[in-house]
């Protein structure tokens, strides 16, 4: 065979399996993008042909084959500020109805945007081979699968909630996996917590079903018109799953249909921190702090009486503290150095950052576990609560409330963390297991996402399950019918029992009934008895 043809072949090879992709990203926040954006890229280096709708664009010039669509929405944006202590203490269900409450405008949105309805338009000669969709409530987005008469891919930048275990066919662990909503649960929970994780699961069950799909039914009517299923049951034609979690971390039996992307790939790029950062951290002989709220929750929004405590605690430390805030802080002391923002994950590579304290997102845990720095989480809403949850059951950390904790409180518990070694080695412990895995998440990732191309929506993974009702997965309907079964053979030998006990009774008063009336009855038919002489 000549060198032309060797050469030839492959490039025929990879033209015919090159696929065009449309992807929606919708959710207008940095830790839910970054997820996904190296599966995203990767597809697009290895000759497929993408189209990216997102609120956060990458604008990476170098991409072939790849264009991209910025979202924007009214109500919600990137930079919009939170109020902390407002949303610590609001707890998750309040959380999931305002994000019903912007669910509506953001899915309509961004059907909406001029570039998608000339896509989804009926004279609109596009053929796409892919739809990619974040998975999260967005139901209406699944249409697009119908529309293209392309496969479908949901991906999830958080470990699984009970919404995608039962949407996706896979089981639902009530006795002893909490669900990531249930934050005050961990994997030891007694009855009353097992009672207390049912009641979220069934909770987050009907929240989707009676307020999340009505909206997006109509959204569905509005764009796609009556040529595609109800919203309900869009999601059963979706091939595959890929979520971010980390089986050590959650551990849980899932079906061949969902895919763990780790994410490990992307936080091992590192880059050289600049100049001024590698100085104080180098300088920082005693060891150094890094703190941050995330992309989300941004240090500037705490409120003023909470960052003074912050502040007075750190100015009684012999650490340094690299503190992410975004806005001018007065007054600090010189162990206190500020900064807009920071590579994060360079900063923790840094073998003098000895404490990072965090909101407990799974970006952040993924980039703490992979340099092996303990932590002391501040979770504030979604699945910090679990993430921060799973490092304190794993002896890597400590969890501590924003809105109760105190200056003595903050102080013992950061000593503490940095000067018992258990933390920091189980913190590596936790590092061995996030490298052991038998292949690369990325190329896994994408292997998967091509398998899926190749083999035309792969039917083979689809499980039964997809298409049960749910009391018939959890086999309800089968306990129920030994239960009724049990109950009409005790029901059966009570009646038997009492049917014996009556009959025997009423025998015995028969036989008492028939001996009162028939002794009388004899003593008229017995002869009469010699009368006995009186002796004289």
């Amino acid at each position: 065979m000549s060198l032309k043809v060797i050469l030839i072949v492959p490039i025929l090879w990879i033209t015919v399996h090159a696929a065009n992709i449309l992807v929606v990203i919708p959710e207008p926040s940095y830790s839910h993008q970054v997820a996904f954006r190296p599966i995203i890229t990767e597809l697009a280096r290895r000759g497929h042909k993408l189209t990216v709708f997102t609120p956060i664009p990458i604008n990476d010039s170098t991409l072939q084959n790849y264009t991209e669509v910025k979202l924007s929405y009214s109500s919600y944006k990137v930079d919009e500020k939170f109020d902390v202590l407002g949303l610590a203490k609001l707890g998750i269900w309040p959380l999931l109805d305002d994000f019903y409450r912007r669910n509506e405008e953001m899915t309509d949105s961004a059907l909406s945007h001029p570039v998608m309805q000339q896509l989804i338009s009926s004279n609109s000669t596009e053929k796409f081979d892919l739809i990619i969709v974040e998975f999260l409530f967005y139901d209406a987005f699944y249409a697009l699968s119908h529309r293209f008469n392309a496969s479908l891919i949901g991906i999830a930048s958080v470990p699984l909630t009970a919404f995608h275990h039962y949407t996706f066919g896979n089981s639902i662990s009530w006795a002893y996996a909490p669900d990531l909503l249930a934050n005050d649960l961990d994997e030891n929970m007694n009855t009353w917590d097992r009672i207390y994780n049912a009641y979220c699961i069934f909770y987050q069950l009907y929240w989707h079903q009676y307020k999340i799909i009505p909206v997006q039914e109509k959204i569905v009517r509005k764009h796609f018109g009556d040529s595609v299923p109800p919203a309900h049951q869009l999601a059963s034609n979706m091939a595959l799953l890929l979520a971010n979690f980390h089986s050590f971390l959650y551990p849980h039996a899932n079906v061949p249909g969902i895919i763990s992307i780790r994410g490990s790939r992307q936080i091992t790029q590192k880059k050289r921190l600049p100049a001024d950062l590698e100085k104080i951290l180098d300088d920082a002989k005693e060891g150094c702090i890094y703190f941050s709220l995330g992309s989300n929750v941004k240090g500037e929004f705490l409120p003023v009486e909470r960052r003074d405590m912050f502040q007075k605690t750190f100015e009684k430390l012999p650490y340094k503290v690299l503190w992410k805030y975004e806005s001018d802080f007065p007054n600090k002391s010189n162990n206190i150095i500020t900064r807009k923002w920071l590579p994060q994950h360079e900063v923790l590579a840094h073998p003098n950052v000895r404490l990072f304290m965090y909101q407990g997102g799974l970006q952040s845990t993924e980039e703490t576990i992979e340099n092996g720095v303990p932590v002391i989480g501040f979770p504030i809403f979604g699945d910090q609560h679990y993430n921060v949850k799973q490092l304190v059951a794993r002896g890597a950390g400590k969890k501590l409330i924003i809105t109760d904790i105190n200056e003595d409180e903050l102080r013992e518990a950061i000593l503490e963390v940095i000067t018992t070694s258990s933390y920091k080695e189980n913190m590596l412990k936790l590092r061995d297991l996030l490298h052991d895995v038998p292949y690369d998440p990325l190329n896994n990732s994408v292997w998967w996402v091509e398998h899926v191309i190749r083999h035309d929506g792969a039917p083979h993974l689809r499980n039964k399950s997809r298409d049960m009702p749910w009391y018939m997965t959890q086999l309800l309907d089968i306990l129920g019918i030994i239960l009724l079964v049990t109950l009409l053979v005790i029901l059966a030998i009570i009646l038997l029992v009492s049917y014996i006990i009556i009959y025997c009774r009423i025998i015995k008063r028969f036989k008492r009934l028939c001996e009162l009336i028939i002794k009388p009855c004899t003593r008229l038919f017995e002869p009469n008895r010699p009368v006995a002489k009186k002796e004289q």
